[in-house]
């Protein structure tokens, strides 16, 4: 079989043609992974910052109401432990010392990410005010959040103080 230049012209130019085909795609792929991961540090940061807030802001005339609210941004699992500790222990306090807390969010950092896990590093300031301490007493937490990823949605697994 006899090749000519054309022959080779050809063969070379599909060569270059499937290397850079390949080439744009692996590319393409890396910005997409990129993205993605940037998306995902971005929005386990907000949903464990407006987690962490609304879990531990609560008033005494409202923590029957917003308390089990804001468990919906829960896993399953870490839901039901949240539930036991404001059934059995936040809510009944709340009421008798006519507690309140306002949780607020200072800073938070990612700690890592991955396509359905983050842990992100919260450091918030909480403002009690009781009939035992009618002043404010101010408090600050850091906490380490761990996200879960489920339906697209993050959901709160494990909140713990560090």
């Amino acid at each position: 079989m006899k090749f000519d230049k054309r022959h080779l012209l050809v063969a070379g130019a599909a060569v270059l043609f499937v290397a850079a085909t390949v080439v744009a795609s692996l590319t393409g792929y890396r910005f997409w992974s990129d993205r993605q991961a940037e998306q995902n540090r971005t929005s386990s940061v907000t949903v464990a910052s407006d987690t962490v807030e609304g879990l531990f802001s609560y008033d005494f005339n409202t923590a029957e109401k917003a308390l089990p609210k804001a468990a919906e941004k829960l896993t399953s699992g870490y839901r039901d432990s949240y539930m036991k500790v404001i059934k059995d222990q936040a809510i009944p306090t709340a009421k008798e010392k006519k507690l309140s807390v306002q949780t607020t969010v200072q800073a938070t950092g990612v700690i890592s990410t991955s396509r359905d896990h983050a842990t992100v590093l919260v450091v918030a300031n909480q403002r009690f005010s009781s009939t035992d301490s009618p002043q404010d007493t101010l408090m600050s937490d850091r906490l380490q959040v761990e996200l879960t990823k489920q339906d697209d949605h993050w959901l709160v697994s494990d909140i713990k103080p560090i």
